[in-house]
């Protein structure tokens, strides 16, 4: 899954139980730690050969360590196979904050590796399409029991293909229910699916936008199609088979649930940890049954090789079939869809990458407190998987596997973008702007707490820049609305609308859409409009106050001005109720992922509605002040002024759905 962090507003991105592109995208801007080895390696070996497993182990080992002193990792878990085996499985640190810390070991430490866990869906619903029993066209509702048949909501219906390349259509959602914090809260996968449905919002087929949501659909799909649960049929059908004996996909819920881990192997699983004040603070175990099929898995780093090398082995591992010749062709095969000709594609599922000249099976995923990324490269018999224990962990998780492809493998190195022209910052006008990604929540007030916007802009000599989450980026032209990343691998392609003018354009994993924002698309102008409307009203009370001995002569202009101060007044409730819950929010971190709403949060957004009401009452009543005799024209501007923030920021709140029934 993609996870989500919860950043100054209200969020700093959540993605799943959260993947990024690549299921787990790499930030904007890596600054490499300074290190020993780091750079050109030796030469790719030829197939009869392999890698030097000791020098690859003091390469891995210090890069490894030098992320973890730098960035502050508890403990991390790595494997790097060939087609002939594993080259390295190796473990880091501590899993576990006990008076005796219990060390990362390769072979009997688990971790949980998000939306990883979506590959093993991905493999068993190409299995099933692959033996005839699932149609990749087919309408989902012919596979869903009758309770969870998708409603006919003015969309064509969504198809087994649009689960498999995130094209549906839905919404994003995740607050409140994408993870659980005790075993209690842990619905069925079929009750969530039940009762967490977002919307569609676009045709399906359109857009690859990441979705949670369809990989537990699709998920439901299988155990329908199989009769079996969806733990089992994961065991049954790939754990088994491939030998990957401690991978799993469930959690430690209580004897009375059959999803529930065996008791064995309760004490494998790694502690999650968060950085604070220069050490580890253990973290609660973060509950994902509800969600399994998007993001419950937990593996060591021994099991990851076995499914790598099966990969690998284009479905045979150990001369055992585990996925037929011909259901690997499809997935190493052409992507599924591509939003656009030049962007990153979904095979089957995967996230079909770019590295030089080769193309890689990947997905990464991440917990609150996990961050993984798996890399494999048939076309170089190569694989890595990587996993952290700590919310500082993105980095390394993103970035290893990289780092030992271009090192070792001279066919997946890219070749630096050439210089922009002298005049080539001209032609960058038509992209720059600001963009606002499709996923995000479009019906609800989750909206604000999970958008993201990014700023497109263009440095002086002629590269395009990203900008997000106070990180930027550069890139620059490879042809006509297509860029190379400068500091990395990764393509950026630009979309235009039927005008040709540029209307948006795929994040470099191919897994979003980013918009044009609209004037009032961006969160900072929102809460600029909020602060204005705030001033207005004060100035307003302030005004009355100051007039309060003085009775205006004309009752039309007395009853404006009136309710213009009860508007203002209900503004302030508002803005001052909703900073507050805002300052909670903040201060409660992660915990707010798990109880949004908030009271305080219901309160504030539910006291919108007066402020909105109001504001209205006074635009029908703003031409008895215009009328006033009493009034001179510097008051009525005052008055239309004050009348004008309240009008702006309550459309600002309407189109975020700032108002307590879209909770």
């Amino acid at each position: 899954m993609t996870m989500f962090k919860l950043r100054p507003l209200l969020l700093a991105g959540l993605m799943c139980c959260a993947g990024v592109a690549s299921g787990q995208e790499a930030p904007a801007r890596m600054e490499t730690p300074t290190m020993a080895g780091i750079g050109e390696g030796p030469s790719a070996p030829e197939p009869s050969q392999r890698l030097d497993a000791a020098e690859l182990e003091a390469y891995v080992d210090g890069v490894v360590e030098a992320y973890m002193k730098r960035l502050g990792i508890a403990g991390v878990t790595v494997a790097v196979v060939d087609a002939r085996g594993p080259l390295l499985l190796r473990g880091y640190g501590i899993a576990t904050q006990k008076a005796v810390p219990g060390r990362v070991r390769a072979d009997a430490t688990l971790f949980r590796i998000g939306s990883v866990s979506k590959t093993f869906t991905y493999l068993e619903a190409l299995k099933l399409i692959d033996a005839g029993r699932l149609d990749l066209d087919a309408p989902v509702n012919d596979y869903l029991p009758e309770d969870l048949a998708l409603a006919d909501d003015g969309y064509p219906p969504v198809r087994i293909r649009h689960l498999l390349t995130h094209t549906a259509g839905y919404e994003d959602s995740a607050l409140g229910h994408l993870f659980a914090r005790s075993p209690q809260e842990a619905l069925s996968l079929h009750d969530y699916v039940l009762r967490h449905r977002p919307r569609r919002v676009r045709e399906p087929g359109l857009h690859a936008v990441y979705s949670n949501y369809s990989l537990a659909l699709l998920g439901a799909v299988l155990a329908n199609v199989s009769g079996v649960p969806f733990e089992a049929l994961m065991e049954r059908e790939l754990f088994e088979p491939m030998g990957m004996d401690v991978t799993t996909f469930r959690e430690p819920l209580g004897e009375d649930d059959e999803r529930t881990a065996s008791a064995w192997l309760r004490d494998m699983w790694s502690e999650g940890f968060k950085r604070t004040q220069g050490g580890f603070e253990k973290q609660d175990f973060e509950y994902i049954a509800q969600l399994a099929p998007a993001g419950s898995a937990s593996s060591t780093s021994v099991d990851m090789a076995r499914y790598m090398r099966m990969l690998l082995g284009r479905g045979e591992l150990d001369g055992k079939r585990i996925l037929p010749a011909s259901a690997f062709a499809r997935l190493q095969g052409e992507p599924l869809f591509r939003t656009a000709p030049q962007a990153t594609g979904f095979a089957y599922g995967f996230f079909r990458k770019r590295y030089g000249d080769v193309r890689s099976l990947e997905h990464g995923g991440a917990t609150l407190y996990f961050h993984s990324n798996m890399v494999v490269v048939p076309e170089l018999g190569f694989g890595v998987f990587v996993s952290t224990n700590t919310d500082t962990g993105v980095r390394l998780a993103a970035e290893l596997p990289g780092l030992l492809l271009e090192r070792y493998f001279p066919a997946a190195r890219s070749d630096p973008p050439q210089m922009p022209a002298a005049d080539e910052g001209e032609a960058l006008a038509p992209y720059l702007g600001a963009y606002l990604g499709e996923r995000r929540n479009y019906t609800r007030s989750e909206k604000l707490l999970l958008s993201t916007v990014v700023e497109v802009g263009a440095t002086a000599g002629g590269h395009l820049t990203l900008s997000a989450g106070g990180e930027t980026s550069r890139w620059a032209r490879l042809s006509d609305d297509v860029f190379a990343s400068v500091e990395g691998p990764g393509r950026l392609v630009f979309l235009r609308d039927g005008a040709g003018r540029v209307s948006g354009f795929v994040s470099p994993g191919g897994h979003d859409v980013f918009d044009r924002a609209g004037a009032f698309e961006v969160p900072g102008r929102l809460y600029a409009l909020l602060a204005l409307a705030g001033l207005a009203a004060v100035g307003v009370l302030a005004g009355a106050w100051l007039r309060r001995r003085r009775r205006c002569a004309d009752a039309g202009g007395r009853s404006s001005v009136r309710w213009l101060a009860f508007t203002a007044l209900a503004w302030l409730l508002f803005l001052a109720l909703f900073a507050t819950a805002f300052v909670q929010i903040s201060a409660a971190g992660d915990a707010a992922i798990f109880e949004y709403p908030s009271t305080l949060l219901r309160v504030a957004l539910w006291a919108a509605l007066p402020a909105l009401l109001l504001t209205l009452a006074s635009v029908a009543l703003l031409w008895r002040a215009w009328r006033s005799k009493a009034f001179g024209l510097w008051r009525k501007l005052r008055h239309t002024l004050a009348l004008t923030a309240f009008v702006l920021a309550g459309y600002g709140v309407w189109v975020w759905n700032m108002v307590g029934w879209k909770l």
